[in-house]
């Protein structure tokens, strides 16, 4: 509905420039917001399934902390050892990744910064199964 709004608008403004209506009906009235899709997270089976075909990748580890901590992707890609506490078994949330600039420019092109998570460090504190460090 978003982008039939969208095309409506731009079609009716040129219009109005071109003199063909008196004024752009679309201005007055909003956009629906669209609904947010609901999450499904994936099953125990499915979970087993992911890990054991990332098994060997170099990303393993990566993969392993997302299904167990359920960090965001810019929270886990920002994580540095001083976030890290092995003896309690924790990750500390401080920071996250964002891209800024066009998706489909190359890579040397993106710049990646580090900023302040959404929620509080205090309260973002992952927790991780001793298993996972271990072999």
């Amino acid at each position: 509905m978003n982008k039939l709004h969208a095309i409506l608008h731009k079609a009716l403004s040129q219009a109005v420039e071109w003199r063909m209506v008196p004024r752009n009906a679309a201005e007055a009235v909003r956009a629906p917001r669209p609904s947010p899709e609901e999450m499904r997270p994936l099953s125990a089976e499915e979970t087993r399934r992911f890990l054991e075909a990332a098994r060997g990748d170099r990303l393993e580890a990566l993969y392993v902390l997302a299904v167990t901590t359920g960090m965001r992707q810019g929270e886990l890609l920002a994580l540095k050892w001083q976030d890290v506490d092995l003896e309690n078994a924790t990750l500390g949330v401080r920071r996250t990744v964002t891209r800024s600039g066009n998706a489909c420019s190359s890579a040397s092109r993106r710049r990646k910064r580090a900023a302040a998570p959404s929620t509080s460090p205090k309260r973002r504190c992952a927790r991780f199964a001793n298993t996972c460090c271990v072999r």
